[in-house]
């Protein structure tokens, strides 16, 4: 659905027609207005034109909610509307629960990695002051 996306980007068919991003219906997911300024953006999967898109594509602003892509994001112009805000409500959806599963996953992941980094840190740091202190020992027996 080119409806959907927030993107003058078009492509050429091999027919000579030009086609524009496409994203597959409920692909926007709510996000960060730092991410995306309208709100939306769909990730790479439900981008379904251009095929294999790697990326990320910010969606046009839901209708009814204040849209950051306006001059004045409480009044838009009509201008500002045809070019900004989507009336199609099959644009947006909510993410996959799994999404919210995964991103606490890596927390912990992280969390693990850098907890043993500083084991690891701090056995280094003990087993060079041992050797400090075997060396310097049988240097003065000498």
């Amino acid at each position: 659905m080119s409806s959907c996306a927030h993107s003058d980007l078009e492509v050429q068919q091999d027919d000579g027609t030009m086609r524009g991003v496409e994203i597959a219906p409920e692909g926007c997911h709510p996000v960060s207005t730092d991410e995306c300024s309208s709100g939306y953006m769909a990730p790479s999967e439900n981008v379904t034109f251009p095929e294999n898109s790697i990326v990320k594509q910010c969606c046009k602003c839901k209708e009814g909610e204040k849209c950051n892509l306006c001059a004045d994001p409480d009044a838009c112009t009509e201008e500002e509307v045809e070019k900004f805000i989507s009336t199609d409500e099959t644009c947006y959806g909510e993410p996959p629960p799994e999404e919210e599963e995964e991103e606490e996953e890596e927390e912990g992941t992280t969390d693990t990695s850098v907890t043993f980094t500083v084991y690891a840190l701090l056995g280094l740091l003990i087993l060079i002051l041992l050797m400090f202190f075997l060396f310097s020992r049988r240097a003065k027996t000498i």
